[in-house]
């Protein structure tokens, strides 16, 4: 995913930075033997480049023999900034409900829809929509079945007051519970930049700007700025790691969990116990217990949490053990292929990790922190750890382990000598089928290649440079524990005498930077894309058995697919595809060059407005 690090005149930054569901087996399904889309075309033209093109057609054969083949189309379905029922759907307020404003005194609607969740509650269906920015929102809409149509009834900002507010609201999943899960891309909130006594500290303006205090634009201070006037108060002790009397920098980076209820209401909750990085996601497995998490950005971990009980309904309170991957490779071949095993964090619950929030402690409270030497050495004492593309020194408080496990995470994962080395580590799946998890790297490259800089403390992962990335299979065992990470779908860089080198980065006869993902069943796996190295960002069908891609969706140029999700209302299926900010990034040919600037630089005002929608015509029986 992309966090869009945005000001009302100008693009500050544009920070590197997606849904499933359970499948389940009725009579319907198994007589279904197979299915398979109809393939789209690569764009050819300035017309198919600006369009959303999906496949038009789905054939799905059944084990009598009989194939039926559906139209498809893809249907827009709710705008940014269109108003429904009340409300304004995408409008970007603060804790009391007040519309934020841009610097131009516009209202702040968001081009960044991601997560979709679509639940079905009692006689109502609700769509759950992120909104990928800083502060964070997350939109429920009620919905309705009319003519065949999928039409809103009403939306509304889910209230996130009384946690002091969500940030980048990112990919998201559904529970075996009917609730949805949501990741808190924070990229932004690494205490390293919040503690004076860390070498890496920002003295940050303080004034809305976004800027420190020499006037340099930066994400760290932009997001401090953005959650201060989400909460209405400025009132950050720089001296204290910029805790505030509502605002701690530690209460985000997790896991937030909703739920909406037959009487319209909400339950909502924010997981600490899930641990605080750059989570892209939370997957529960069927088990109701097991959940993994992903970290999006370079030098990350891989993250399980293991509940104490069976997790059968929404709980305000979670408590169990979080655990970080280790992985030992053993191939660099195509991906490469690893042995995973599970380094203990720690145990606690969600009101434990609260009170140490509520505290105000920050990360010299926890760790004793420095900077290698010129020849990349530690102090004595001190151990050198690589995460967030940072190398660290660090030393351990005494008694602070919980402190650490729960609050840095990602630096005790590296300090106990988990991996930190995957890098935008985005989308998660399960395949019920065949019991395998899915995780898209969207990358290869820096903290997966081999000794990068030449400083990598423990060098796990040992991988040729690969900007197009992969998607791996995760084998799980009989606890849904994974042993094995292995990449199946890899993308492959384009040379300059190749074809469509011209226009294109990566091959378009397959991936480039997968993100979203979602198993669908009958062996399909949907791989989406969030990349500037191919013309148009695009979803794939991979059939796992057969090995079989197929290019079913090309968005409008400089759109990134999201929210990809699926569900049933009244017996018709929906299969959501979210395009995300069309038109603004700006895709590169194999030269780093440019040659669709035009497209991006002519979009109209309407052109620029992110959509949900879904392809149409999809049968119940496919995707229940």
């Amino acid at each position: 995913m992309k966090f869009l690090f945005i000001t009302a005149t100008m693009i500050i930054s544009t920070v590197l930075f997606n849904g499933c569901s359970m499948h389940q087996n009725n009579t319907s399904i198994k007589n279904i033997s197979s299915i398979e889309f109809s393939p789209i075309t690569i764009s050819t033209n300035e017309t198919e480049k600006k369009t959303m093109r999906v496949s038009k057609k789905l054939s799905v054969k059944y084990t009598d023999g009989t194939i039926k083949n559906y139209k498809l189309s893809y249907k827009n379905f709710l705008k940014m900034g269109d108003k429904i029922g009340l409300n304004t759907i995408g409008l970007m307020t603060d804790k009391n409900g007040n519309s934020l404003k841009n610097l131009d005194g516009s209202e702040d609607i968001s081009i960044a829809p991601d997560g979709n969740s679509l639940i079905n509650v009692a006689k109502q269906s609700y769509l759950i929509t992120h909104m990928e920015e800083s502060p964070g929102s997350i939109y429920k809409t009620e919905v309705t079945v009319a003519n065949g149509r999928l039409e809103a009834i009403n939306t509304a900002s889910i209230d996130f007051s009384a946690m002091n507010g969500t940030i980048v609201n990112c990919a998201s999943t559904k529970t075996t519970y009917g609730s949805h899960l949501s990741g808190e891309e924070d990229y932004a909130f690494n205490s390293i930049y919040a503690d004076k006594n860390s070498p890496f500290f920002i003295d940050c303006a303080l004034d809305g700007s976004g800027s420190d205090t020499q006037g340099v634009l930066n994400e760290f201070c932009y997001s401090i700025d953005q959650m201060s006037k989400y909460l209405g108060k400025r009132d950050l002790d720089k001296n204290n790691g910029y805790n505030g009397s509502e605002f701690m920098l530690y209460n985000y980076g997790y896991t937030i969990e909703v739920q909406p209820q037959a009487d319209g209401s909400t339950k909502s909750a924010r997981h600490y116990v899930t641990g605080k990085y750059t989570p892209e996601l939370a997957l529960m497995m069927p088990n109701q217990k097991t959940i993994y998490m992903t970290d999006d950005g370079i030098a990350k971990g891989l993250w399980k949490f293991v509940s104490d009980d069976k997790i059968k309904e929404f709980q305000a309170e979670w408590s169990g053990t979080l655990y970080s991957a280790k992985v030992d490779q053993v191939s660099a071949v195509n991906g490469g292929s690893f042995k995973l095993r599970w380094i203990k964090l720690g145990h606690a619950s969600d009101s434990e990790v609260k009170k140490m929030i509520d505290a105000k402690m920050k990360l010299t409270d926890i760790f004793s922190i420095t900077k290698p030497d010129d020849k990349g050495n530690c102090t004595t004492g001190f151990r050198k750890i690589y995460e967030d593309d940072k190398m660290e020194c660090l030393n351990l408080k005494k008694g602070r382990k919980k402190e650490a496990a729960f609050l840095e995470s990602r630096k005790y994962a590296a300090y106990k000598g988990a991996t930190t080395e995957f890098i935008k580590e985005e989308g998660l799946t399960y395949n019920v089928d065949n019991n395998k998890l899915y995780v898209a790297m969207s990358t290869i490259e820096k903290s997966m290649e081999d000794n990068y800089k030449g400083l990598e403390p423990r060098n796990d992962i040992k991988l040729e440079k690969n900007s197009c990335g992969a998607v791996y299979e995760l084998t799980l065992d009989t606890d849904y524990s994974a042993t094995k990470m292995e990449a199946i779908v890899i993308g492959r860089a384009l040379n300059a005498t190749d074809m469509y080198a011209d226009e294109w980065y990566c091959s378009p006869e397959k991936i480039a930077n997968p993100d979203n993902l979602l198993y669908i069943g009958h062996n399909t796996l949907l791989i989406s894309e969030d990349t500037t190295k191919h013309v148009n960002n695009m979803t794939w069908a991979y059939n796992t058995k057969t090995k079989k891609m197929t290019r079913i969706a090309s968005l409008p140029i400089g759109a990134e697919v999201a929210g990809v999700d699926k569900g049933i209302v009244d017996n018709k299926a929906f299969l959501f595809l979210n395009i995300q900010h069309p038109f603004k990034d700006n895709p590169e040919a194999q030269d780093n060059s440019k040659p669709n600037s035009k497209l991006i630089e002519d979009a109209t005002d309407e052109q620029l407005k992110a959509i949900v929608g879904y392809i149409d015509g999809i049968p119940a029986e496919v995707l229940q």
